[in-house]
């Protein structure tokens, strides 16, 4: 009995003992920014943990936004901010406070994330790795923001840093895709790369406030960067027609002479133009047109893509469900998630607006919401 006792005594001192789960992984900075409502996923399971001022990042975490702002201040003082209805991942972060180097590695998938440049870029530039959908960017010590849409598509804006005095300076990044790389040296230069296998845009200057860098950039791009889209888009056309090589074929090689007159020709004597009703032939042409053409019209309109339209609703892809969103002037908010398999026809009353039928997917599902204040 008594060696039964030491046992049981040895197994509860050695849980008593035993750290939290959560205080086993290093904390690598904490929350210092929090607006609205956001959460955390973290990679030992724990799913939609809330974001609150002074939360421990761990790495690994993943930080999405809904309507809400995240800032991120890391241990080398390096800082992201999150904005609304972002997604973040932290890949890795190590960090020797004694030597002030270490390794950063995070990718923004969705919305728009700036980024500070903290120790671990002044000191190990070559460690550090961001990434997007469709681009990779390399730090040389400065500030930066990602914009990204559904479809993976990055908009990269070069920032100055300032610090508290108001002092300012600009550095330097690469931003490369599979197809080449820019580098962005000035203050508010942009690049955007589309796809993985696009070439990175050549840079332009965009004449912006930076309190204007958010999601309105995926719903409408700056003029200067609009411009030099339609710009490269016209030369990319003019060299796949320069390609082509018009003196390729091979008519003067078949010898017509050697071919079975019966087999190879018809008189033109032999043709009786009279039998072709040219009219019925003409018709059903322009009825198989005008067909395709009210098919894809239709299918347009039925359409919806990400973005703000006329009536003030954002819509957002997060697969695998639609975000459906408006404020009205007096700060009222109808907020919406809803499974992309199914289809939806909303109705809303929302203070002096109103919308009927709106058509979301295919489907039956009615939603009928009147909100007043």
């Amino acid at each position: 009995m008594q060696v039964l006792n030491f046992i049981i005594g040895c197994i509860l001192l050695t849980l008593t003992i035993l750290p939290a789960k959560s205080s086993l992984a290093a904390s690598i900075g904490e929350v210092t920014l929090k607006e609205g409502n956001s959460v955390i996923d973290r990679k030992d399971g724990d799913k939609g943990v809330v974001v609150e001022k002074a939360l421990d990042i761990f790495s690994y975490d993943t930080v999405k936004t809904g309507k809400g702002k995240v800032g991120i201040e890391f241990l080398d003082d390096t800082r992201v901010d999150v904005t609304e209805h972002s997604k973040l991942i932290i890949d890795e972060f190590v960090y020797d406070p004694n030597s002030g180097t270490g390794k950063l590695s995070l990718k923004a998938t969705l919305g728009t994330v700036r980024y500070a440049s903290g120790q671990i870029a002044k000191n190990s530039a070559q460690n550090i790795s961001i990434k997007t959908p469709t681009a990779t960017v390399s730090v040389r010590g400065t500030d930066f923001t990602m914009t990204i849409d559904e479809l993976g598509s990055s908009t990269i804006i070069l920032l100055p840093s300032c610090d508290a005095t108001g002092a300012c300076l600009v550095g330097e990044i690469s931003v490369d895709s599979g197809a080449g790389q820019v580098i962005l040296n000035q203050a508010f230069q942009a690049t955007v790369v589309d796809t993985v296998q696009a070439r990175p845009m050549k840079p332009v200057l965009l004449e912006l406030d930076e309190n204007m860098i958010n999601n309105l950039l995926i719903i409408s791009k700056p003029p200067a960067i609009e411009t030099q889209q339609e710009h490269e888009e016209k030369i990319k056309a003019v060299g796949n027609a320069l390609d082509l090589d018009f003196l390729q074929f091979d008519d003067l090689d078949v010898d017509l002479l050697n071919m079975e007159t019966e087999d190879a020709f018809a008189s033109a004597l032999d043709i009786d133009f009279l039998e072709q009703n040219f009219l019925v032939d003409i018709l059903a042409q322009l009825n198989k047109q005008l067909a395709v053409k009210m098919k894809s019209e239709f299918d347009k309109s039925k359409t919806k893509k990400s973005g703000q339209d006329e009536f003030g609703i954002i819509l957002i892809n997060e697969e695998p469900q639609w975000v459906w969103i408006r404020e009205d002037e007096a700060g009222n908010v109808i907020h919406l998630r809803l499974d992309q398999e199914q289809g939806y026809n909303i109705n809303v009353i929302q203070q002096g607006f109103e919308i009927i039928d709106y058509e979301l997917g295919e489907g039956d599902n009615e939603i009928y919401i009147i909100q007043n204040q």
